[in-house]
């Protein structure tokens, strides 16, 4: 809904970033989905400044990993001139056999690096969801208005749940409100 106005403040405050167009769009994308009003803007944008700064971290390392290649590349070019062209290549095969050769140390170094990075980004991608739904499920418990009594007697806080999708975050929310409402009516029969 505010998608264009939160990319807009997102370029604005985080310029010196140098994010690119791509990040701050998926992550001007994710707020809209949490931000309701126009006033909301601005502090969902201040909010996710430590995300970004890993965001920032990561293409810095990825722009230090691809200088490295293109520098091995020159080496290599340098030391191994490189053959006259075949005016009738083969075409290439895109799953070359095996050379039974190990795989380069700086070729491994770099994808378990970029492995790292993956399950890295996937954990924090989890857990903003894992905040956005509580945030989700809190702001549909204050909305049903589910007794604070009711949700301090339960063992384990509701916004600690784990949801697949926002109806179910709807359902769980409705079957609080029930429940709470019954035990608010079991008080006042007391």
């Amino acid at each position: 809904m505010f998608e264009q106005e939160i990319l807009t403040q997102l370029k604005t405050k985080y310029k010196n970033l140098g994010l690119s167009e791509t990040i701050l769009k998926a992550k001007a994308k994710q707020l809209s989905k949490a931000v309701e009003k126009q006033e909301d803007i601005e502090n969902a944008v201040a909010g996710v400044e430590d995300d970004l700064a890993i965001f920032q971290s990561f293409a810095d390392q990825n722009r230090t990993l691809a200088k490295e290649i293109a520098d091995l590349k020159k080496e290599k070019g340098a030391a191994n001139p490189e053959p006259t062209p075949n005016p009738n290549p083969e075409p290439a095969n895109p799953n070359p056999a095996p050379t039974g050769e190990p795989e380069p140390a700086w070729a491994k170094a770099i994808r378990e690096q970029m492995e790292k990075q993956n399950q890295l980004i996937s954990g924090f991608q989890a857990e903003k969801t894992a905040q956005t739904n509580a945030q989700k499920l809190q702001s549909k418990l204050d909305e049903l208005q589910v007794s604070k009594s009711y949700l301090d007697i339960l063992p384990q806080s509701p916004t600690e749940r784990t949801f697949q999708s926002d109806e179910e975050i709807e359902a769980f929310a409705a079957s609080l409100k029930a429940k709470s409402d019954a035990y608010e009516q079991s008080l006042r029969t007391v």
